[in-house]
């Protein structure tokens, strides 16, 4: 039976440089671009974080961050309209999130201590 070991067998034979520039590339081919909202899908995002920060209940938001989507989940305690951020306060620590960068937003059902 014929194993193939796909690249690794060529790396030996490549330059430093190649295997760099090959990395690079899987890199960029691997991204995740970050998706555009639609007008009716931010009235809802606006909804559901309005919600969130009147009745205290907790929030899980869906960001982006450099290269993939991230979820935060926790009690938004403001926001600050000065900086286009909201301060969102999880578990084990208080996060400060821009407002350009949210992507989805879920509103849970537990209660957080």
């Amino acid at each position: 039976m014929i194993r193939d070991r796909g690249t690794i067998k060529w790396t030996a034979m490549m330059l430093p440089e190649h295997v760099q520039k090959i990395r690079e590339w899987k890199k960029e081919a691997y991204v995740e671009a970050p998706k555009e909202l639609t007008e009716w899908e931010l009235e809802d995002l606006q909804q559901v974080i309005d919600q969130s920060l009147a009745q205290n209940k907790i929030i899980t938001l869906t960001v982006w961050e450099s290269i993939k989507y991230v979820q935060w989940t926790g009690i938004i305690q403001a926001i600050n309209p000065d900086k286009q951020e909201l301060i969102l306060e999880t578990i084990t620590k208080v996060k400060h999130i821009p407002i350009n960068t949210i992507n989805a937003a879920r509103l849970d059902n537990e209660i957080f201590e």
